[in-house]
């Protein structure tokens, strides 16, 4: 059976409050299938909290400014995916010979050398102030 689905309130209305969310919320989601709510804000914390706790259940720290949120309903998101069957296949004989073309340019490159460090540059005196 799904969890309640996220209720929107009229504008201008509260409907709940979330604890430990500093500065403005930037972005709030609704899990599709479980009763979660993330918020993202300006203080660039992720929130996950739960529809019917007001305290966060994770809260991580993201070095981009967030103002959108996205979320999966993939059980298992951490899983690697299945490799495609195409990609089982042999490979391609265009592919292996890319490789090799790019391989030989990189092999035929000159190395270029490193720059020459700066010289000294000359001290300031001080002036007199006369």
């Amino acid at each position: 059976q799904p969890p309640p689905s996220c209720p929107l309130p009229p504008p201008g209305r509260l409907l709940r409050c979330l604890k430990g969310v500093a500065g403005g919320v930037r972005g709030l989601q609704c899990h599709p299938h479980r009763p979660l709510v993330a918020s993202c804000g300006l203080d660039r914390f992720l929130r996950v909290h739960g529809l019917g706790d007001k305290r966060p259940q994770h809260k991580v720290y993201l070095k981009s400014r967030l103002n959108c949120l996205l979320l999966s309903s993939r059980q298992d998101w951490e899983a690697p995916e299945a490799p495609s069957p195409a990609a089982d296949g042999d490979k391609d004989k265009d592919g292996d010979k890319e490789e090799d073309d790019a391989d030989a340019l990189w092999a035929a490159m000159e190395p270029v050398p490193p720059p020459a460090p700066p010289g000294r540059r000359p001290t300031k005196r001080k002036s007199s102030g006369l």
